[in-house]
């Protein structure tokens, strides 16, 4: 399987490629809801090469108008037809099982494989009646677009894609390969269609079910189309010899050429098959063989889905704690930021309260200085002395002892004020 494109598609998730055919690529797809909620899905999108042809970009709108109209147990539903980036997708619902060539290829021929061809066309054919009645046909009924889900349920794929076969200049683009061994005459003529077309391919799905060969393959579309409407078609008998003749006559009957003769709906075809074969078998029993028979490929697919699933898992866990962690770091960051943010207005009166600090001590040095002088003149005779050195000055008088020593003193006051102001405890 080739890398994804890219891993995500409108609102979807890509987990892996499931397959690819000649005009789309289908892959397994997740969409994630509220609380956790997550819905696998089956996400189909035009081949990379197709994307921006205007015509195939119209036939992929045309199947997904025509799926919108669809809701059968035995129809692939549809949920959504969208556009993300230029490129037209369908998200429909994610069938777990096998398709009905790979189911057939496995069943044991004789009587297994008849009450098995018989129950699950038979579901297709409810199917493909339910369309009809829509004025849907289908034009591509073929083993790859019948699928049996692990609960024994047949669903018909892609509605609305065949169209493409029929138009000239894309019939050779590889879509149309490996689909006209399956088509009506009239369908491989280009003639108008009704729903006797998808009775035709209904009856070339049995007959190869139960003969255990292709039918119309041949080398080259041209013989393929000489073989479907010109050459004599076998009996069933010739390759399996104890085939019922009823189910010889009823297949034989979906597969002639003049559609007027041809069983008129779908459904009456089921209804003949269910009762040539005397048993069809019933959803159980087909979940049965379906599990059992194609164990390995659904045990691998399981493990695939599981793997991918629980590796994008963690590594959202891993995304989300990484997440969680730079949230923390932001947190951190932020309180520090408020932390110094609330530091800043503080700061000031912090860078005033050194500014007091330095004059409280020349204070303190100064009174100190004041104290020595008086010891060393021992008992000096106080006088009046002006309340500061200057108007002592001015006055022309002495600037005395006591009046130094009271200076200082008040200095200190007022400095050990201003540090209790500013929240200082101070002695």
């Amino acid at each position: 399987m080739s890398a994804l494109r890219d891993e995500g598609i409108g609102r979807y998730e890509l987990l892996i490629e499931l397959g690819r055919g000649g005009m789309a690529e289908l892959f397994l797809g997740r969409l994630h809801g509220v609380g956790g909620f997550t819905k696998l899905v089956a996400i189909k999108r035009i081949l990379p090469h197709l994307a921006q042809d205007p015509q195939f970009k119209e036939l992929f709108l045309n199947e997904g108008r025509i799926a919108a109209q669809l809701s059968h147990p035995n129809v692939c539903q549809v949920f959504e037809l969208d556009e993300h980036n230029g490129e037209l997708y369908l998200a429909m619902e994610y069938l777990d099982g096998v398709s009905w060539d790979h189911l057939i290829a496995v069943t044991p021929r004789g009587a297994p494989a008849l009450r098995l061809t018989a129950g699950v066309l038979a579901q297709a054919a409810e199917g493909l009646h339910y369309a009809h009645g829509l004025h849907v046909v289908h034009r591509d009924v073929s083993p790859q677009n019948l699928f049996v889900t692990v609960d024994g349920i047949c669903k018909v794929l892609d509605f609305g894609v065949s169209k493409v076969m029929t138009e000239g200049p894309r019939t050779r683009t590889g879509v149309i390969k490996g689909k006209l061994p399956y088509m009506s005459p009239e369908q491989i003529r280009g003639e108008p269609l009704d729903p006797r077309a998808d009775v035709f391919s209904l009856g070339v799905c049995a007959w190869e079910a139960l003969a255990g060969t292709r039918l119309f393959d041949r080398g080259t579309d041209f013989q393929i189309w000489k073989a479907v409407t010109e050459e004599n078609v076998p009996s069933i008998a010739a390759h399996w010899r104890e085939c019922p003749p009823a189910i010889d006559a009823v297949i034989r009957r979906a597969l002639e050429r003049d559609r007027d003769r041809r069983q008129p709906s779908a459904r009456q075809f089921a209804d003949e098959l269910r009762a040539a074969a005397g048993a069809a078998a019933a959803p159980p029993e087909i979940a049965h063989m379906v599990r059992t028979s194609c164990a390995d490929r659904l045990a691998a697919r399981a493990h695939q889905v599981a793997t991918v699933v629980a590796d994008r898992n963690a590594g959202s866990t891993i995304e989300d704690r990484a997440s969680i962690q730079l949230r923390k770091q932001s947190l951190i960051v932020d309180r520090d930021a408020a932390s110094t943010v609330d530091a800043v207005p503080r700061a000031k009166p912090r860078s005033q309260l050194w500014v007091v600090i330095v004059v409280a001590v020349l204070a303190a040095g100064l009174a100190a200085t004041i104290v020595a002088i008086v010891m060393s003149r021992g008992s000096a005779e106080r006088v009046a002395a002006p309340a500061t050195p200057d108007a002592a000055r001015e006055e022309g008088s002495d600037w005395g002892v006591g009046s130094s020593l009271d200076y200082a003193n008040d200095q200190i006051r007022k400095a050990q004020e201003e540090l209790r102001r500013a929240g200082i405890q101070v002695k």
